[in-house]
């Protein structure tokens, strides 16, 4: 019986544009885990729309694996080429997937999925960050629900 891969590893392609500086995204390690990880990601920026998520692992920079690098070795990677980088990452639920199946994670995958931020501009597009909004309902005129959107 064949299973069906829900957690798939996501190969971001993040291109630096006119009117942002960087790739608005911070990246960490932790010393009680191995891998480089993602930390914050500034809405709007091209990290963002190329779909990274806090807290992915960094697979691979630019189609080269990186669980032997340090720190600073994956910065240069990411650093490598000025205007753009491209990360294969995974989330947690991902990650354990694939290790519990015995799949090595890697580009190659035939369910990769691919997002990139180029041809996005900032100039062009009016960018409206929902995450963190709260909406709030009236529940037969007594209870008041807040929901996260």
């Amino acid at each position: 019986m064949a299973s069906t891969v829900t957690a798939v590893p996501r190969q971001c392609h993040i291109v630096k544009c006119d009117g942002y500086d960087g790739f608005g995204f911070n990246l960490y390690q932790e010393k009680s885990k191995p891998g480089q990880f993602i930390g914050k990601i500034e809405p709007g920026s091209p990290a963002d729309v190329a779909g990274l998520k806090e807290d992915d692992k960094i697979v691979e920079v630019n189609g080269v694996n990186i669980a032997r690098e340090n720190h600073k070795q994956v910065v240069g990677r990411i650093k490598a080429i000025a205007s753009e980088t491209t990360l294969l990452v995974v989330d947690k639920e991902c990650e354990e997937y694939h290790s519990e199946q015995g799949i090595v994670i890697q580009n190659s995958l035939p369910y990769v999925q691919h997002i990139s931020s180029e041809g996005f501009d900032t100039d062009d597009e009016e960018f409206i960050d929902t995450r963190l909004q709260v909406v709030t309902t009236v529940e037969e005129d007594v209870d008041i629900v807040e929901e996260k959107v």
